[in-house]
């Protein structure tokens, strides 16, 4: 490895019970006391990551790391040549909008460039969308911006006369508008802009977010094209420090849509186009919280809630104008048992819900009578067939259009754009990245759903090699992650395919915390249900065992960032589990990184762990699931964690502290179950970590040899 933080001596050959010494950092032991609980702290000097003496301690554990694995270099070799493989995620299929159809172009050496060809016979394909050919022009079509790889957002006037694009600038966006038949610039006099912009109904003036002096979009302001930008009118101001304004123009093109959202708060006004010197119309109630979703429908507003009974979903409607919604609002249709809605799109003639299904991203289409509202008893699911397939509405910005168009992934699916029309008929395929070599019968994938001890179902996703039998005896990688409402929706990953080719099961389990069944199995793992987020994992790894997926001595454990702390929990409530744990920079010594006086906690994670200076609750929660914290003295599975001086928000010091104490504590035997720490100066180009956290974590599974 050639990523260390300081150049290691050289060093003669060592015999193999020289190999297992590995750095055993002083303990220097400090007290905590807070909320009458006092904790021994023998390792926090080693959080101060910029002195001589932690920068050597550092270079020793790398140099310890080094002679480690050095036997799996041959191995390493191999799997780097494997796992260099990507798959393009990025899909690009013209969009229609006003009879003209809208293309983005990616060039390898050029970035993207942006253009447009009117809607005809002559330049629709055999789906009834044009396929641009790369490096061939289409007939008629113009190229509207040549190089998008500094534009973070793109608006078009309503005539389709005018261009807006916000351009990267130092202090925010700068906002250049052009004229799309000649392509001369109308006007680029603004600047501190955040990247959403929205014409007027008559094309004369951008409204547009300004940034403050802390980079937030702090205000709406309606330019006048042509005109001194320090004359703008300031249309809404957001005080609150902790929430964001975004822009988005209705479908129909008749309203502004303004939206102020925190972790914790949203709130929504309308401006009518026709008319942009009014006052913005509040719509919602902050109060209603951050998940909620409110779409201008033409003749109504469509809102997303959550009951606050029930504290499942609602779609309901709301008349235009002044209102504090969800009050008022009138209930359409229920989330069902394992279901969530995360957002509403509106058309003409129908509406388009993307919700989440057994975990799954999923897309609805509901047909609207003649008088607008919604026949929620005709409701037609896109169906792609696939057990783990992941639907998810794409760009479709036609009021009129009667079909969405969507995007489809799963284990064995590469990205691909379906389209899926309101008139019935089977899915379309409107584009599908192409995966050389890739034969999908080769393996299967599926859902398994494991039982919690309060009786909470949890679902894993897991894709193995069509001939791996579930007879007990097959090494497992299992990921969990369980914070901060993030989804581990499958993905066509090379590296998965790699594994499963290795006869290894790999498998996801979707644990509490995440946001895989909604906002709710969110809330029920964070803060002090965080408990619930190591209870489902464990299940997890239970069930793959009784249910003949795993071999009992032969699971590994693998997480991220702040994923790590539900993993390393995990580890600590039943070692006997897992066979080992592989933690990319781990956030394993929560506790007190959060405490650390030089932390100043962000919105998003005093909503996800509470404040423990202040909260007692949180201080005890993050207690009791602090990995570092709760090490007993028994044995434990072997641990390869690696983290970077840059390019991570998680402390170096977490991963350090971490295996220090584990080291201190635990009774295996090194040289069968090895704890080693790799500390790089930066994660970027960390490929090669990558590759040696999983040849090791092979190496402990017994799948080092296996071949696919």
């Amino acid at each position: 490895m050639t990523d260390h933080l300081v150049p290691a001596a050289p060093h003669p050959p060592l015999h193999a019970a020289e190999t297992l010494l590995a750095p055993r950092p002083e303990p220097r032991p400090v007290q905590r006391i807070l909320f009458g609980d006092a904790a021994e702290l023998p390792f926090r000097w080693l959080r101060s990551i910029r002195t001589a003496e932690v920068r050597q301690h550092l270079a020793a554990e790398n140099a310890h790391t080094d002679r480690a694995t050095s036997a799996l270099a041959p191995l390493r070799a191999r799997l780097a040549e494997t796992l260099a493989d990507e798959v393009p995620q990025e899909l690009s299929v013209p969009v229609l909008l006003d009879g003209w159809w809208y293309i983005d172009r990616t060039h390898p050496l050029d970035g993207v460039t942006f253009s447009r060809v009117r809607d005809c016979e002559a330049v629709r394909g055999p789906a009834g969308v044009p396929v641009p050919v790369p490096g061939q022009l289409l007939p008629g079509e113009s190229v509207l911006v040549e190089d998008c790889r500094r534009v973070l957002g793109i608006a078009l006037s309503p005539d389709h006369r005018l261009l807006a694009r916000a351009e990267a600038a130092a202090a925010g966006c700068r906002l250049v508008v052009t004229d799309t038949e000649t392509g001369v610039v109308v006007d680029d006099s603004v600047h501190g802009a955040g990247p959403d912009a929205v014409f007027s109904a008559d094309s004369t003036a951008l409204l547009h977010t300004r940034l403050d002096d802390l980079g937030r979009r702090a205000e709406v302001r309606r330019h006048v094209l042509g005109s001194a930008p320090s004359t703008d009118p300031v249309l809404l101001e957001e005080p609150d420090h902790w929430s964001e304004l975004t822009l988005s123009r209705s479908r129909d093109g008749s309203a502004l849509m303004i939206r102020s959202t925190s972790p914790v708060a949203a709130e929504v006004w309308t401006l009518d186009l026709a008319a942009p010197t009014a006052t913005p119309v509040q719509v919602t109630d902050r109060l209603a919280g951050s998940s909620t979703v409110v779409e201008h429908a033409g003749d109504r507003l469509l809102l997303l809630h959550a009951d606050p009974v029930t504290h499942r979903c609602v779609l309901a409607e709301a008349p235009l104008g002044p209102g504090t919604l969800p009050e008022g609002a009138t209930p359409l249709l229920h989330a069902q048992e394992g279901e969530s809605f995360e957002s509403v799109e509106a058309f003409a003639g129908f509406v388009a819900l993307q919700l989440r299904v057994g975990a799954l991203p999923a897309v609805r289409m509901i047909p609207r009578r003649s008088d607008g509202s919604l026949d929620v008893g005709a409701v037609r699911e896109i169906v792609t067939g696939g057990p783990l397939d992941a639907v998810r509405l794409e760009h479709t910005p036609d009021w009129e259009q009667r079909s969405i168009r969507c995007r489809v992934d799963s284990f064995l699916t590469p990205p691909t754009m379906i389209g899926a029309s309101l008139d019935g008929g089977d899915p379309f395929v409107l584009q599908r990245v192409e995966v050389p070599g890739l034969d999908a019968s080769r393996y299967v994938e599926k859902r398994l759903w494991a039982t919690s001890p309060d009786r909470t179902r949890v679902p894993i996703s897991v894709i193995a090699r069509a001939d791996v039998v579930a007879d007990g005896t097959a090494p497992v990688l299992l990921h969990g992650h369980g914070v901060f409402g993030q989804c581990l929706d499958p993905l066509l990953q090379p590296e998965v395919l790699a594994l499963a080719d290795r006869g290894v099961v790999v498998a996801v389990a979707h644990v509490r915390g995440g946001g895989e069944l909604g906002p709710q199995w969110h809330h029920d793992g964070r803060r002090q249900r965080r408990v619930h987020s190591v209870d489902d994992l464990v299940a997890c790894a239970d069930h793959l065992v009784a249910s003949g997926w795993a071999a009992p001595d032969r699971i590994g454990a693998v997480a991220t960032g702040a994923g790590a702390m539900v993993v390393g929990a995990a580890a600590n409530r039943a070692p006997e589990l897992f066979r080992a744990v592989l933690a990319e920079t781990p956030l394993v010594d929560p506790l007190e990184t959060l405490l650390a006086p030089e932390v100043m906690l962000t919105l998003e994670e005093w909503t996800e762990f509470g404040d423990p200076a202040e909260d007692e609750t949180a201080y005890r929660t993050l207690r009791a699931c602090s990995p570092a914290e709760n090490i007993r003295e028994t044995e434990y599975p072997a641990v390869y964690a690696f983290t970077a001086l840059e390019g991570t928000d998680i402390p170096p010091a977490c991963a350090a502290i971490w295996v220090a104490r584990l080291r201190e504590r635990v009774t295996t035997d090194p040289a069968e179950r090895p704890v080693l720490l790799r500390v790089a100066d930066s994660l970027e180009g960390g490929e090669d970590l990558r590759v040696e956290g999983v040849a090791w974590l092979l190496d402990q599974l017994g799948a080092a040899d296996l071949e696919g």
